[in-house]
C-alpha cells in the first residue's frame, strides 16, 4: 500500500505498507488481498482484523530527483524496528507524511489497529539510524492519517469509532508537541487526505462509515466551519487532494486535483469564481453549503 507522499526540495519520500498474509492461503481466499482493500467500513474492519493477527510492516524511501532513472534508492526507516531496539508497537501501517525542512525532521502517521495508532518522527539523515522512530503525539479518539505542516503547526485527519476529525498539533519551541486542537468533526463520515489553502482546508471525505454514501470535498473555514460540500457524479472515493497555488499551461490557482481510488483516477476541477477565490486566499462570498452540487465542474 503506497499511502502517502512528500517533497522536499530535490527529494521526494514515499510511506509504503504491507500486510503480511501471503502465508495463509485461507484468508486470501476468504478476504482477498488486505493491501488493495478499498478504505469503506467494511474493508477498514477487514484491515484491523487482520492487522491485529498479522504483521504490518512499513517503508518510508526517499528518491533523489536529480539522478536518473529516478527510483526510490534510499531507505530512512524499516518501521517498526527490531523490538529489542526497544521501540514501537509490533505493527506500523504508515500513512500520511510531512516534511520540516528546517529540522530535518520527517512526521509520519500510523493508522495501524491498537495502541500504535499516533503520529512518530524519523530523521531525514540516512546516515543516521534507519531504525530511529520516536513516537511524537498521540491524537485523541482517532486513527491519523493524512498531515500537513503548517505555520500553526501540524494539522492531521483521523477517524475514529463514529467520526472523521481535522485537528492541528501545534508545535512547541524544541520540536515536541503541544496539546491537539480539534478544528472540524463531522460524524459518521470518512476522511482521507487534504489540502490547506490561505483560508482553510479541502478534505477528501471518502463517504459515509457503511460505504453506501459517495465521497465529497469538504471546504472548512480556518475557524473550523465545515462552508461547503463539493459532490458531483464524478467523485466516488476521493482519497487526496491538492489545490493549484500557481498558474500553469494546465491549471489556475485555485483548481483542483482529486485523486479518487473508486477506479483509480486523477480528476481536475476548475471552481466558479466565488469559490475560487476562496480557494485562492480573496475575499470572496463563498459562504453556506449553497452550490455543493455546482461548485465544481469537473474537466
Amino acid at each position: 500500500m503506497k499511502n502517502g507522499i512528500a517533497t522536499d526540495g530535490n527529494y521526494l519520500y514515499l510511506a509504503c505498507a504491507h500486510v503480511r498474509e501471503n502465508h495463509n492461503p485461507l484468508v486470501r481466499t476468504i478476504l482477498n488481498d488486505l493491501n488493495d482493500v478499498e478504505q469503506v467500513a467494511k474493508g477498514l474492519l477487514q484491515l484491523y482484523m487482520v492487522a491485529f493477527t498479522f504483521r504490518v510492516d512499513s517503508w518510508v524511501l526517499r528518491c533523489d530527483l536529480r539522478r536518473t532513472p529516478l527510483a526510490f534508492t534510499e531507505q530512512l526507516a524499516l518501521l517498526p524496528p527490531d523490538s529489542q531496539s526497544g521501540g514501537l508497537a509490533t505493527n506500523f501501517l504508515a500513512n500520511g507524511i510531512a516534511v520540516d525542512p528546517c529540522t530535518s525532521v520527517l512526521y509520519v502517521a500510523n493508522s495501524a489497529p491498537g495502541l500504535a495508532a499516533a503520529i512518530y518522527r524519523i530523521a531525514t539523515d540516512v546516515a543516521a539510524d534507519s531504525r530511529r522512530c520516536t513516537l511524537w503525539h498521540r491524537p485523541p479518539g482517532c486513527k491519523p492519517n493524512g498531515l500537513k505542516l503548517l505555520e500553526q503547526g501540524l494539522c492531521y485527519t483521523g477517524n475514529g469509532v463514529s467520526s472523521a476529525v481535522l485537528g492541528r498539533v501545534p508545535v512547541k519551541p524544541d520540536g515536541s508537541a503541544s496539546t491537539s486542537e480539534i478544528i472540524e468533526i463531522a460524524r459518521l463520515r470518512l476522511f482521507a487526505h487534504f489540502d490547506a489553502v490561505p483560508q482553510g482546508f479541502v478534505v477528501a471525505e471518502s463517504g459515509g462509515t457503511a460505504g453506501l454514501q459517495a465521497g465529497a470535498l469538504r471546504l472548512v473555514s480556518s475557524a473550523g466551519r465545515t462552508i461547503g460540500m463539493v459532490r458531483c457524479a464524478g467523485l466516488h472515493r476521493p482519497c487526496a487532494v491538492a489545490v493549484a497555488t500557481a498558474d500553469t499551461a494546465l491549471f489556475s490557482i485555485g483548481d483542483m486535483l482529486v485523486a479518487d481510488r473508486h477506479d483509480g483516477r486523477v480528476l481536475a476541477f476548475t471552481p466558479d469564481e466565488s469559490w475560487q477565490q476562496w480557494l485562492r486566499g480573496a475575499d470572496a462570498h463563498a459562504s453556506g453549503a449553497s452550490a455543493a452540487a455546482n461548485a465544481l465542474a469537473p474537466r
